[in-house]
């Protein structure tokens, strides 16, 4: 047997022995309530992401939640640090920077498509990739069902919901600074401040945020790291105000300026997949600028037994892409088509949505919920490249606004989209009897899509309307007071919609449509010591997404594969070994294949049905995950907290053909914490990726390839005051 197949079975037998994940990271710490016994904890976690309030263990669902606490023990900044403590949900860095691919349950995001998940902070869904990436400040709760979630949240919820609860207005004035340094000359300053600001009827909370980082990742050409942040920043602010009552308005708002590096990516072959002595030599200096705001509002309304949620939001999003074209620095030659460019792409982004929602819950066998919801989304992408006339120099941004070195414009699209969309939705659960539960929903999606080229308006104006009905079922049993079995059966979809136009580019592609049947336990051992859930699913996809590299066009265009079969299982798992010592585990395992695809590949001129019998890419064939956590007091004073964590990504394939890229190798990255905390201090020593593990997050189709790497080690350390 080759070291490359040992490997997976001697970290799952470390994974079993040393830790177990943050994937179960639900074992919130929550104090027991006065005058009962500290049975589970995990029992009196509250979640809503089902939009009404329930604890973990009665959802009959795969879910996994994270609390503040162990937001801040984990590091967690992002979709993608949590990702890595989520049985099959992964996150790919992308050429842009602020773009991530997401994975999950062997759902994949199109590269300029939706991603197969719902991300909605605070009840208001984000209409885009570019708000999922955005960093995570100030957060309560983080909670990520897998499996379809369409008939709650609707179109694209194909593979799941990830619902961010941000933490609330306090009643007492309270606040909190930190401020940590890392290697790459990384810097972070992190503000809150919260309280009343009319006492019993108005609270405001407030915090802000900076990154500033010379970068980690060296560009052997240009002789200087090319994953820099300059100086982000961001503000993030709500208020609460009591209107009498029964009735509730909170408003919430968000803004973030970013500038980093972006599209460093390395030239190699399939051969050179797993060499990452093999680094960026572009001579263009790639950046990502963008700036996102939101603000929205919700109006909550107390009827006895009912409540009416009224939610208003508004998103923005304005983008200025800008990187190497050939990503060399050489002359013009063969290696690089005779083609040396450098590439600009801005693109803005403006949605506006609303959602109405009544619910009632009398306390008896019956409890529903019905609502509707609104979008209205405008999208304008520009796409140019430019003739690179000193492609062995450095070039930047800036130079390039000056007009230095720059030649002939080779005008891309200009694409100017809207879309429209509505829902109508309802939600109800029955108890049957003491123990069983049966629960039904559904809600219909349409979405009308339009688009044109400005180049050519009348040759390239389409329109379409993608529309599915999404039903979901399930049935729980509580067959002890410890164990909870359900059966699920879900169907979700993925909006359709349009390629950037071109003569010789497929305009349309159609709406995904997926069928999920899933069955899970949820158990409780020890009087709560140790709690352990698992589910198998099954997912029957027809017209998947998938983006290839037209070569005609030298465009990106997506496609559908005909069908799909997914086959998976997650297991997680919580002991509360001592009154120091807690482990966690988490393991996710797919079976992707591809049943049938028919046409020809553009970008090979291959038979499609080659691919019939592979995987679909950007899909680990398993993950695991664990931690082992200790705590302990010093004196009366500090305690010391401290924290080992692991993540395994399966081999993975990134290509329709897996001859083209080979799989990688499985990875396994580490993470550590190590904290001294006293009622108002928290100092701490931090390392991410502690074995400065290497792999490929994403690998693009380009003489021959090019390829994403993911980020080394960073050693730090962070002080925060709470006062």
């Amino acid at each position: 047997m080759s070291a490359n197949r040992v490997l997976p079975y001697k970290i799952s037998a470390l994974a079993l022995i040393i830790s177990t994940s943050l994937t179960v990271s639900s074992q919130v710490e929550a104090a027991p309530e006065e005058g009962k016994a500290a049975t589970s904890d995990v029992e009196r976690i509250v979640v809503t992401s089902r939009k009404r309030v329930e604890t973990l263990q009665q959802i009959p669902d795969s879910v996994t939640v994270f609390n503040d606490k162990l937001i801040e023990a984990s590091g967690i900044e992002s979709i993608k640090d949590f990702s890595a403590l989520t049985p099959n949900l992964n996150v790919s860095s992308n050429f842009r920077s602020g773009l991530n691919f997401v994975t999950v349950r062997g759902l994949i995001t199109p590269q300029v498509g939706e991603a197969p998940i719902a991300y909605v902070v605070d009840g208001i869904t984000v209409p885009s990739l570019d708000f999922i990436n955005q960093g995570l400040h100030d957060i309560d709760r983080i909670e990520v069902l897998r499996g379809p979630q369409g008939a709650i949240y609707g179109k694209n919820a194909i593979g799941g919901a990830v619902n961010i609860v941000t933490k609330r207005p306090t009643d007492e004035f309270e606040g909190s600074v930190k401020a940590s340094f890392a290697q790459g000359n990384e810097k972070k300053f992190n503000g809150m401040i919260s309280g009343p600001i009319a006492e019993d009827k108005a609270y405001f909370r407030l915090s802000a945020h900076y990154k500033d980082k010379d970068g980690l990742i060296d560009n052997d050409f240009l002789n200087r790291e090319v994953d820099f942040v300059d100086g982000a920043y961001g503000l993030q602010g709500m208020v609460e105000v009591n209107l009498n009552d029964d009735n509730k308005l909170s408003v919430f708002a968000n803004f973030s300026d970013t500038t980093q590096g972006s599209n460093y990516q390395d030239f190699i072959t399939k051969e050179q997949l797993e060499d990452f002595s093999i680094t960026p030599q572009q001579n263009v200096l790639g950046s990502d600028e963008s700036k996102l705001w939101s603000i929205s509002s919700k109006l909550e309304s107390e009827f006895d037994d009912a409540k009416l949620t009224v939610i208003l939001g508004r998103n923005s999003a304005d983008t200025k892409f800008f990187s190497d074209g050939d990503f060399t620095g050489q002359e013009a030659s063969s290696d690089n088509f005779f083609f040396p460019i450098v590439q600009n792409n801005p693109i803005k982004e403006d949605t506006t949505n609303l959602e109405l929602r009544y619910s009632f819950d009398d306390g008896g066998d019956l409890h529903w919920q019905i609502g509707a919801y609104l979008e209205d989304k405008d999208r304008k992408v520009n796409y140019d490249q430019i003739i690179d006339l000193a492609p062995t120099s450095l070039m930047t941004y800036q130079s390039f606004k000056r007009g230095e070195n720059v030649g002939d414009v080779i005008m891309g699209e200009r694409t100017v989209q809207n879309s429209q969309s509505y829902a109508l939705f309802g939600q109800a659960g029955y108890d049957i009897n003491s123990d069983v539960e049966l629960t039904l929903a559904l809600r219909y999606d349409s979405e009308k899509r339009d688009a044109y080229d400005s180049r050519d308006k009348a040759a390239s104006q389409v329109d379409e309307t993608f529309s599915q009905l999404q039903p979901k079922a399930s049935i729980a049993w509580q067959m002890t007071d410890d164990v909870l079995s359900y059966l699920t059966y879900s169907k979700g979809f993925r909006s359709g919609g349009f390629n950037e136009y071109s003569p010789q580019v497929v305009r349309q592609y159609d709406k995904e449509v997926s069928n999920t049947f899933e069955t899970g336990l949820k158990t409780t051992w020890m009087e709560g010591k140790v709690w352990l859930n698992m589910s198998l699913f099954r997912i029957d996809q027809q017209d998947a997404q998938f983006t290839r590299l037209n070569p005609n066009t030298f465009t990106l265009e997506n496609l559908n594969i005909d069908e799909v079969a997914i086959n998976g299982a997650e297991i997680e798992m919580s002991a509360k070994v001592s009154e120091q010592v807690t482990l966690s585990f988490g393991a996710g395992w797919i079976d992707n294949e591809i049943t049938k695809n028919e046409g020809i590949d553009l970008a090979s001129g291959r038979n499609l049905s080659e691919s019939v019998g592979d995987s679909m890419p950007y899909v680990s064939k398993f993950n695991l995950n664990g931690a082992i956590n200790h705590e302990t007091t010093l004196n009366d004073t500090w305690d010391l907290n401290s924290r080992l964590s692991f993540n395994t990504q399966g081999p993975r394939s990134f290509d329709l053909f897996k001859d083209t890229t080979g799989d990688t190798k499985t990875h396994t990255f580490i993470d550590a914490n190590i904290s001294l905390t006293n009622e108002n201090w928290t100092l701490s020593l931090f390392a991410s990726n502690l074995t400065d593990e290497r792999s490929a997050e994403t690998v693009f189709l380009y003489n021959p390839l090019i390829r994403f790497a993911n980020q080394p080690r960073q050693v730090g350390m962070s002080a925060s005051y709470r006062f």
